[in-house]
Parts: structure tokens; C-alpha cells; sequence
């Protein structure tokens, strides 16, 4: 049997910030404003790459992922902007809390966009409307981050309707989706344009014969699940497409790591020790702030390419671009120097001699630390661990190094704050 689309009162908005990073270094200075500006990593280096260009950018033709080099050539006179991640997490609080007083559950999706469920609160809006109430979270916003600040709202039936609903006329804009426009909406749409379809699940679309979210939409639930997806999720695009809501769920946390990407590649050992300390100190410190202890740790390192282990020879054959290892073991850690331990056994596995240019180090099998097996006698290990936890409340309460690991002296340059657009997990407070 047929499922109708939904026919309930779209009580679900997402808000979304235009050109996040981008627009918050236009508002913080003046100059800025109606210049092509691209926010990266790396502002020294033009192999880096751009993850946030302002809407002046991308009408160049400048996109996230673009080459700093590039995008220089695209765009001549682009401002070049290295992140400032105090900045963004400032204007993600200021974001929250405004949220936070018009919706009785707010859900930050990431650094720059949150989901307001107003389901069940007609009582407490009055004769409002959702779009009175979005344009006045868009005044909001101009008023408490600044007139240069402008944000999407979308409101829909479901998640994936809302947030579809904010992509539309960027920047500044509001729309609404129900079920009398939604067929009007899929057949001016895209299939990338749907939040979860990428290229390969539109090429798995196309291979079907449905090339718009129109189509998609037309498709029976037979088709999706037996045919397409082949799988449950078949039933949930059935289902989300229509309005009706599979996307509300809320994952326990599974893994805690760190990603570094050497501006300054070598093959040193003591140098890339350095660095690996530093993904652990941030490693411990969000195991620390969520009260999480992990079991397991893997280290994955990329190489430079080509990788000739210091041949000359261009026929002997490159060294490995990449390389991982995993390690699980009975005892859960937390600290610093147990996230180092395990860490430091894992690189001096890996092949020596190589010019590593990439860190990734991941925790995993995380457990409460309430949960954790204490020993009945106290070991020197527990007295560093309750050093470390002093050390961890003063960084708390008074910022990031106020208290400094010997370890991480002169260290500074290795693995400096950055920040991401896909996930508010890490936001260090």
C-alpha cells in the first residue's frame, strides 16, 4: 500500500549560516566585505586547500576543496584568510543560544547549523508562525553577531525537508516545504542536491532510470528497498522523501581522534614524535571533557609519494603511501601519557624512513570512566593520572595550555587548533 506524502504541519527548521568561516572574518573586519576571501588551513602554502569561500569567492568559481593556487588564479586578488577557530566557536554559542530560546530542543548538526523542533509547542507560540519566528532568529543574528551575518532557514515535515528548505535561495533566504510544494521542489532539484546522496548513490539512482528527487519520489518502496538499496535503507529514503521523519536519532559517541596534516613534512623521528604527542594531548583532553575511557587505538599515517626510502634509483619501487595499525588491549586509558604509550608503540611499528605528511590517530571501544576496572591498591600510575586530572580542571576553567606539558614546550607550531565544519562534538569549551 501506498504511504500518502505527509500531511502534518511542518514543524521542523534548520538554520544555517552562510558561508560560515568566510563571513565571520568579513564581520570581524570591514575591509573584507564584498571581496572574494577563502578560508583555509594553510594560509602559507598554495598546495592547501579552501574549506570555506565567501559567497564573493564562489561566484568565481572558488569551491570548498579548491587549491589555495587555484583559487588565486580563479579569483585574482582572493584574501587568503588562515582559520581562527576562537572566532567560529564564539559565533556557534551566540547561534545556540539564540536557538535555545525559541525551541525546547535544539540539535547543533555542526559548527554553523542547528535543527529547532517546534513539535508540540503551538501553546507556547501563539499566532506566530515558524516563518515569523525564522525571520526573527535571522534579525537575531544580525543584531547579536553583526550586520554582515546572514543565515538560511528551512522548515519542513521532517529533518531532510528542513534542511533541504535552507538550501534554497542562498544567502539570506526562507522557504518552506510541505506536502502542497514538495513535487514542485524535487522537480527543480538535483539528486546531489538531497542531503545523503552522493555520486555514487546517484549513480546507483541513475542505474534505475531515476535521474531527479522527483522520480525518486515517484519510485515505489518495493523498488527502494528490494531493487536500489537493497537494504532498510530503501524503506527510510521511502519514507524521508514523503515527509515523515527516520533521520530523529541520536548516536552514543564511538570513537575520539585527531587528524593533522604537516604543513612541514619530514621523515625525523624526533619531530614526528612531537607531533604524535600533541594528537594525544588533544585526544585526552576530549576523552576527558566527555568522561569517556577507550580500549583500542589505530594509527594510520600517510607518506609523501613518490616514496623512495632515500634511493636515488627511480626503479627501485615506492614506499608505501599509506600505512595503518591497530591495537586493542584489557586495560581502558585516558591520560596523556597512556594515549602516548599505546601511540608511540604504534609509529615505531610502522616503516622507517619515510616522509610522512598526514596523522591520523583514532580511539575506539569507548566506555564511561565511571564504568573502568580500579586496582585495589594505589599505583604511580593512579598519581599521574590524579596529577593529570588537576592539570585537565585548570585548562578547563582557564583555557587551553594554560598548564603546559614539558613535552609540549617549543612545541607550539605542531598540530595548531583547527576546527571542522561536520561535527560540534570536539567544541572544546
Amino acid at each position: 500500500m501506498e504511504t500518502q506524502l505527509n500531511q502534518a504541519a511542518p514543524d521542523i527548521m534548520h538554520v544555517d549560516l552562510n558561508a560560515c568561516f568566510a563571513m565571520t572574518e568579513q564581520q570581524a573586519n570591514p575591509l573584507l566585505r564584498g571581496r572574494p576571501v577563502g578560508v583555509t588551513n594553510r594560509a602559507g602554502s598554495d598546495w592547501s586547500t579552501i574549506i570555506a569561500p565567501s559567497y564573493e569567492a564562489k561566484r568565481l568559481g572558488v569551491r570548498c576543496g579548491t587549491r589555495v593556487g587555484d583559487a588565486k588564479r580563479m579569483a585574482p586578488g582572493i584574501v587568503i584568510i588562515e582559520t581562527d577557530p576562537p572566532k567560529y566557536r564564539y559565533v556557534h554559542g551566540v547561534m545556540k543560544a539564540i536557538f535555545q530560546e525559541y525551541a525546547p530542543r535544539v540539535t547543533m548538526k555542526s559548527i554553523d547549523e542547528g535543527v529547532l523542533d517546534f513539535r508540540g509547542t503551538t501553546d507556547i507560540r501563539g499566532s506566530r508562525t515558524l516563518e515569523d519566528i525564522g525571520y526573527e532568529i535571522k534579525d537575531r543574528v544580525k543584531e547579536e553577531l553583526g550586520e554582515w551575518m546572514t543565515v538560511n532557514v528551512g522548515i519542513g515535515t521532517n529533518w531532510f525537508l528542513a534542511k533541504l528548505a535552507a538550501s534554497l535561495n542562498k544567502p539570506d533566504g526562507l522557504n518552506t516545504i510541505n506536502h502542497a510544494n514538495i513535487e514542485g521542489i524535487y522537480l527543480c532539484s538535483k539528486l546531489t542536491d538531497l542531503n545523503g546522496i552522493n555520486v555514487k548513490f546517484r549513480n546507483r539512482l541513475l542505474t534505475w532510470g531515476i535521474t531527479n528527487p522527483y522520480e525518486f519520489l515517484q519510485a515505489s518502496e518495493r523498488t527502494l528497498t528490494k531493487q536500489v538499496f537493497r537494504s532498510i535503507n530503501g524503506r527510510h529514503w521511502y519514507l524521508r522523501l514523503r515527509g515523515y521523519e527516520v533521520d530523529d536519532l541520536e548516536f552514543g559517541m564511538r570513537h575520539v581522534g585527531k587528524q593533522y596534516v604537516l604543513h612541514h613534512r619530514t621523515a625525523e623521528p624526533e619531530e614526528l614524535a612531537q607531533v604524535l604527542y600533541k594528537l594525544c594531548y588533544w585526544i585526552s583532553r576530549r576523552l576527558h571533557k566527555y568522561n569517556r575511557v577507550a580500549r583500542g587505538l589505530e594509527l594510520t599515517i600517510r607518506y609523501a609519494y613518490p616514496n623512495h626510502q632515500g634511493h636515488q634509483d627511480q626503479d627501485v619501487p615506492p614506499g608505501p603511501t599509506k600505512w595503518h595499525l591497530t591495537h586493542c588491549s584489557p586495560a581502558t586509558f585516558s591520560h596523556v601519557s597512556e594515549v602516548y604509550e599505546r601511540a608511540l608503540w604504534l609509529f615505531q611499528q610502522s616503516p622507517p624512513g619515510l616522509t610522512v605528511t598526514q596523522f591520523n590517530l583514532t580511539t575506539y571501544q569507548l566506555q564511561n570512566r565511571r564504568d573502568e576496572q580500579l586496582p585495589l591498591l594505589q599505583t604511580d600510575i593512579q598519581r599521574d593520572q590524579r596529577i593529570e586530572r588537576a592539570l585537565q580542571a585548570v585548562n578547563d576553567r582557564y583555557g587551553e595550555l594554560t598548564l603546559t606539558p614539558a613535552r609540549l614546550l617549543g612545541a607550539e607550531d605542531y598540530v595548531p587548533d583547527k576546527i571542522a565544519f561536520g561535527s560540534v562534538r570536539y567544541l572544546l569549551k
